[in-house]
């Protein structure tokens, strides 16, 4: 060895060992974890499998609306909206398939307009059949009012009855927020890959429309992997906490194939069916707006089409300096890691292994970090565990 790398060698010892020395000791007590699952109370919690963006055949899907629901309510779905595209909704008859207990109504008013995205094709000439009534409380369901708006960054509209869509993203965020309805954005990876759509473009929506609620990181079986790493880049860019956002899964579905890849798990209290519409029952709908906003949920992704979940979180513990995630069937699970944003890499990483996460284990650049429990059945995705100062209000 040289008397360069000799005293090379010394130079790294005497500042690089010090350096992960002093860090690996810090405690972080200026830091603490805030957490949306504080409020539940997960000794009465139930787990309800839900999805906003399916499409209801105004297009020529596979399926008429009550065709639908009967797939979705046999693969175990109780919380369901039908999602129809604004173009393909004749806004002078209708504003959207809603309510369920008036599908047979609707079918009538609209089975001879012609549908000018289909040729022109009648909507009878479209459906495979005149469209059933179908009752959320008898099918043990809560039925959402919504549309898909394509104005123009496709966005899931929620408990509302907007479906004309704006000329910009502005103005159907607007009117989005008059009609006192929430939104979040679907399959952004598309406009990445079409539009070169950048974080900082989504960013500046969230900052500007409190509506926005989150968006998609998995569409169908997977058609934008890049997806998560968007979400955590946006989630980083926005400050963490000072403004939350959500994630989910959608299927987008148009066709079967499309139909059970993801399941938005909603945690409730005394699950009822209803609806928001003034003729039936409101039931859990009402509670089901209050999850949605303030991200009372986490996403399971089965491994395979229909799988449903083969484990469950049944409590969150956060403390100022840690969380510990409780899971049943953890025999099924194979792995939980913890992920957060490096804007030093620009990209996601994993920053610990286990069910138990310590502040200690949280990188000084890290403004969240969301766990992603895996089994061979699939993976459940929460929603982000913020990092924030300790003087600051939650």
């Amino acid at each position: 060895m040289t008397k360069n790398n000799r005293s090379l060698i010394k130079l790294c010892y005497f500042f690089i060992i010090p350096f992960y020395f002093i860090y690996g000791c810090q405690d972080h007590s200026d830091r603490i974890f805030w957490s949306p699952y504080s409020d539940l109370n997960w000794d009465n919690i139930g787990h309800y499998d839900s999805e906003f963006h399916t499409h209801p055949g105004l297009g020529g899907e596979e399926y008429d609306p009550h065709q639908t629901i009967d797939r979705y309510h046999e693969e175990g779905y109780k919380i369901l909206m039908l999602a129809a595209h604004d173009y393909d909704i004749p806004s002078d008859y209708i504003d959207t398939i809603y309510p369920w207990t008036k599908l047979s109504e609707i079918y009538e008013i609209i089975k001879d307009v012609e549908n000018p995205t289909e040729d022109n094709q009648r909507y009878e000439e479209i459906h495979n059949e005149p469209w059933q009534d179908r009752d959320p409380v008898e099918l043990g369901m809560v039925s959402v009012q919504g549309t898909e708006i394509s104005g123009p960054h496709h966005t899931i509209s929620v408990f509302n009855a907007y479906s004309e869509g704006g000329a910009t993203e502005a103005e159907s965020f607007q009117a989005i927020t008059e009609l006192g309805g929430f939104a979040y954005l679907a399959h952004p990876g598309r406009y990445v890959e079409r539009w070169g759509l950048t974080p900082h473009w989504y960013v500046d929506k969230y900052l500007r429309f409190d509506v926005l609620i989150g968006q998609s990181i998995y569409n169908r079986q997977d058609n934008h992997p890049e997806d998560r790493a968007l979400y955590d880049k946006i989630q980083h860019l926005l400050g963490g906490v000072e403004r939350p956002i959500w994630l989910y899964g959608e299927d987008d579905m148009h066709r079967e194939a499309e139909l059970g890849w993801n399941r938005d798990v909603f945690l409730l209290e005394n699950f009822q069916p209803g609806s928001m519409y003034p003729d039936i029952q409101d039931g859990s709908a009402p509670d089901v707006m209050e999850a949605l906003q303030n991200g009372y949920s986490y996403l399971w992704k089965p491994s395979e089409q229909y799988k449903k979940r083969a484990f469950n979180i049944i409590n969150v513990v956060v403390e100022d300096t840690y969380i510990e995630l409780t899971i049943d069937n953890h025999e099924n699970v194979d792995e939980i890691r913890w992920r957060t944003h490096n804007p030093i890499i620009d990209d996601t990483e994993t920053v610990h292994y286990g069910n138990r996460i310590s502040m200690r284990d949280i990188p000084e650049y890290s403004l969240f970090v969301r766990a992603e429990i895996e089994g061979s059945e699939g993976t459940i995705y929460t929603q982000p565990f913020y990092v924030t100062e300790r003087n600051e209000p939650n």
